[in-house]
């Protein structure tokens, strides 16, 4: 569009607007900005120009100083023209840190998973994978991944620190399009999954986890089961279906800042 078509466009959305009490206005506006970037929970306020993310598996808060430091990333933004000079940013992974990592397989998770599957759910770059790998005794470790790319990272990865290929696995795949993995594993791993799916195959994901997850397993997600499903409407469908419980190795935790994995839960599946 040229300038002056587009400045006619704005004209005509004014004309339209100059019509409507304030009430409506902010209900267009809601409805706007709902169309563009609409999550659930504790991240319900992130937006493509308030949010950035970072891999906490390859960047720690030092690096991430460092990167904000050398002027490589900035903390604010500003709420009139989107340059990140002003507001804080809001800081995300979609990873987990090694930290958290060995708090689940040092605090969370029993000590022995031998003759155990643990599967990752969107296994992204393949940190909970390598934790799972070098962390704990399991016997075999799957992580799903839809994209491609990730999971020629990974490969190159294991590859590359010479990782038993019978031990770990990688699966490029829609993990709704893999019943038989899923009810095989005996740990399954979640990060938040609404960044990458809309709301109905959000809620598709949670019931076809409840039909193949197989009792007794373990659930380990970054965020309140609670939280999750009560925002997607679904607490009473799944009321019955986890126990939350305490760590199984809790004598541990005293090695740990408890405070800074409090966004890690453990589930069993009943």
């Amino acid at each position: 569009m040229t300038d002056e078509s587009v400045l006619g466009t704005k004209s005509r959305i004014l004309d339209l607007f100059s019509d409507l009490n304030e009430a409506d206005l902010q209900n267009i506006e809601s409805w706007i900005s709902s169309q563009s970037y609409k999550k659930v929970g504790d991240q319900a306020d992130c937006t493509k120009e308030n949010t950035c993310h970072v891999d906490e598996f390859l960047y720690d808060d030092q690096e991430v100083d460092k990167l904000v430091k050398s002027g490589k990333l900035s903390r604010f933004y500003c709420t009139d023209c989107m340059s990140r000079g002003i507001n804080e940013l809001i800081f995300i992974s979609h990873s987990m840190s090694k930290q958290a990592l060995m708090y689940i397989f040092y605090v969370l998770l029993p000590n022995d998973l031998e003759e155990k599957q643990i599967l990752d759910v969107g296994s992204r770059l393949g940190a909970v994978l390598y934790g799972a790998y070098y962390l704990s005794n399991a016997s075999s470790i799957v992580g799903v991944e839809m994209n491609k790319d990730f999971c020629e990272i990974q490969e190159k990865t294991l590859k590359k620190f010479s990782m038993d290929p019978n031990k770990i696995k990688i699966v490029n795949s829609d993990i709704l399009e893999r019943c038989d993995i899923v009810q095989n594993s005996n740990i399954i791993i979640i990060n938040v999954l609404d960044f990458f799916v809309d709301t109905e195959k959000h809620k598709e994901m949670w019931y076809f986890f409840k039909k193949y997850i197989k009792k007794g397993s373990y659930l380990v997600s970054n965020r309140s089961m609670d939280e999750t499903l009560s925002a997607l409407q679904m607490s009473e469908d799944m009321m019955e279906w986890l126990t939350i419980c305490k760590p199984n190795q809790l004598e541990h935790e005293i090695f740990f800042d408890v405070e800074g994995y409090s966004e890690l839960f453990l589930y069993t599946v009943n």
